[in-house]
């Protein structure tokens, strides 16, 4: 379904998937016809992951095999394992799948979450539960670009950049003035990808007492909350601190689980769930229900994998930090933030986008440019290089790295 939004917004957000894509080498346009509305990073790596045998783009965990995880099942997970049907499931997901997600927060219960076939769909099901043509949202960008296409598809939207020389932090006063008498909802992705910007708790309390005192939703995609370096000093899930807040998550990216695609919004407005309900009946449906055991086996583990997550970035990050530091003149260092990915900013002539493409090309290793990220709503800078960091082979990756930028240094 199509609803309009402003002209200026759709034309700029043309102009710059038409750049994108045409720095990709992909030509969007066929018979002459005006260019569709596209994922930028999805068409990038259609072009460039042929050419690469090293992955640095990947911002998931090291992924699980099936064998791993039912050795952490239990007897009665077993059980439930071999005798499993393979009929519809409940499209909601199974009763105890949605308790074991509720117990991860302290104001929800089973049926204040709806499980989705991934946090993406959950996240598009919950904006079309909330947004009307007639309403207004703010973004804080940069952001997973098909969340902000769907949000620029149903209603007028502003960006508010996070300040990249204020350590990536939100500028709450830069929000309020994006503000309308039509503004519903603010939606954000913290810890935030590709900069792993966190929000400190007076940044937090600050935004929902804003959201607070005007009556917005604030969605929050918290997907890479298990790859923060520090999991037990985070800021609670926004679910718990506010009445209005809804938090996604699920299980690709710091349990390494990407093909179970089970993702989940908890929300205490059961209303804006059974809508959000309606929507997703029109997509999936419902879950695989050997997805649903298997994302309760590892819900229930969680510590043990997420340790395991963590501990290869770190090891990762220490390699990145090394190289970092001996190549000054083409980097400039960005503190990590997050476990799963680093975002350093090139320093190159040639600059991020033609920098990655060499990289493809010569040196058979795929990285990320910033352009991937950029916004119809707000300025995003272009010089920086998202490396993803959560696998095992990242290390051998980085080592990849290194001796391109040594053969081109000589």
């Amino acid at each position: 379904m199509r609803i309009a939004v402003e002209l200026d917004a759709d034309a700029s957000t043309d102009r710059w998937i038409d750049d994108v894509q045409e720095e990709a080498g992909i030509d969007r346009r066929e018979g002459g016809g005006p260019p569709s509305r596209s994922f930028a990073m999805a068409d990038y790596l259609n072009r460039w992951s042929a050419c690469a045998h090293l992955d640095l783009a990947a911002s998931d965990s090291q992924p699980l095999s099936l064998s791993t995880l039912l050795r952490l099942a239990g007897p009665d997970d077993r059980l439930r394992w071999r005798s499993t049907g393979l009929g519809y499931a409940d499209p909601r997901g199974s009763l105890r799948l949605r308790k074991a997600i509720a117990a991860r927060y302290a104001t929800a219960g089973a049926d204040d979450v709806l499980v989705g076939a991934g946090a993406q769909e959950t996240m598009a099901c919950i904006l079309h539960a909330l947004l009307a043509p007639d309403d207004h949202a703010v973004v804080v960008v940069p952001i997973y670009q098909p969340l902000e296409l769907v949000v620029t598809g149903l209603c007028a939207a502003d960006g508010v950049a996070l300040s990249k020389d204020r350590a990536w932090s939100l500028d709450l006063d830069r929000l309020a003035a994006a503000l309308r008498p039509n503004t519903r909802l603010v939606l954000t992705n913290f810890p935030n990808s590709p900069t792993g910007a966190t929000l400190d708790r007076p940044t937090l309390d600050g935004l929902i007492a804003l959201c607070c005192r005007y009556g917005l939703w604030l969605v929050n995609d918290e997907v890479y909350r298990q790859t923060d370096p520090g999991p037990d000093r985070a800021v609670p899930p926004v679910v718990d601190l506010y009445e209005r807040g809804i938090s996604i998550n699920g299980l690709s990216k710091g349990f390494g689980l990407p093909g179970l695609r089970v993702g989940w919004a908890a929300c205490r407005d059961r209303a804006v769930l059974g809508r959000a309900l309606a929507a997703k009946n029109l997509l999936s449906s419902c879950l695989a229900a050997p997805s649903e055991i298997l994302g309760e086996i590892a819900l229930r583990a969680e510590h043990r994998i997420t340790d395991r997550a963590r501990a290869i970035g770190r090891r990762n990050h220490r390699r990145l930090r090394a190289l970092l530091d001996r190549h000054s003149e083409v980097f400039e260092a960005d503190e990590p933030r997050n476990l799963a990915f680093a975002y350093p900013r090139f320093r190159g002539r040639e600059g991020a986008t033609d920098f990655a493409r060499t990289l493809a090309s010569e040196a058979g290793l795929l990285v990320l440019p910033s352009v991937l990220w950029r916004s119809s709503l707000a300025p995003i800078p272009e010089d920086r290089l998202r490396l993803g960091l959560g696998r095992i082979r990242s290390f051998a990756a980085l080592g990849v790295l290194e001796k391109h930028l040594l053969r081109h240094a000589r």
